[in-house]
């Protein structure tokens, strides 16, 4: 029997190892496919807006045999919206994982410009030994936030820079989520202090499920098995 392919997008000073956890149990019954976005993970710098990021994943995706069920984590899943709204035909269904459909918020924005003002002015390491921590719940082990972080030291100060710029900049795909002819899933962690309720579910259409993980921002690193059973349930029974 054919596996549905599963592609995975991490998120924002992250890589493929942000799926470590998850991945060998998903392979049991996708076939995994894992990107590195422009910038981060040791790979070149990219593009500065969302929907040119997303074109640098629909390039890797019409490399494919099928079209994949696209997961995208925080920024992945901007990018994984984008996709959505512009190029649905492309995918056979989509998650947001600890991320959500609407633009910044102003006082988003302004962060944006502090951070990257920060990376300009102290350089990567500096930034994300800042962030990393607040992405977790508190009471995270030790040892997964320090791979976290380590795995965020391979992003490159250009590529972090362009990444805030794009998802300043992004629009509001809350409307094609909603609209979209493909099964969803949105998942949203219980302690995520960045993603709150009404951000992270502001999609509906009975093609959506919703589901909420013990964890912080980072539930494939805090609470992979039900990272994993959320995507089973949705997208194995579709």
């Amino acid at each position: 029997m054919t596996k549905t392919r599963l592609t995975l997008i991490h998120g924002f000073c992250g890589g493929p190892g942000y799926f470590d956890k998850v991945k060998g149990r998903l392979e049991r019954s996708f076939d995994v496919t894992l990107l590195t976005l422009p910038g981060h993970d040791g790979a070149d710098a990219g593009p500065e807006m969302i929907e040119e990021f997303a074109a640098c994943v629909l390039e890797s995706i019409s490399e494919e045999d099928e079209k994949p069920v696209l997961i995208g984590h925080s920024f992945g899943g901007y990018i994984t919206a984008s996709i959505v709204a512009s190029h649905p035909e492309k995918l056979s269904g989509f998650g947001l994982v600890y991320s959500t459909g609407r633009p910044d918020t102003d006082e988003a924005k302004q962060k944006r410009d502090a951070n990257i003002k920060i990376i300009q002015e102290q350089g990567i390491r500096p930034f994300v030994d800042g962030m990393i921590p607040g992405l977790f719940a508190d009471d995270a082990d030790a040892t997964v936030v320090e791979h976290a972080r380590d795995i965020g030291y391979e992003t490159s100060e250009e590529g972090a820079i362009r990444a805030l710029k794009a998802m300043r900049d992004r629009d509001d795909y809350v409307d094609a989520l909603s609209e979209a002819k493909i099964p969803g899933l949105l998942i949203r962690g219980e302690e995520d202090d960045l993603i709150p309720e009404e951000r992270a579910f502001a999609p509906d259409g009975e093609h959506l499920t919703k589901v909420v993980t013990k964890s912080g921002h980072m539930g494939m690193l805090e609470d992979p098995d039900a990272f994993c059973e959320a995507i089973e349930g949705c997208f194995l029974s579709k």
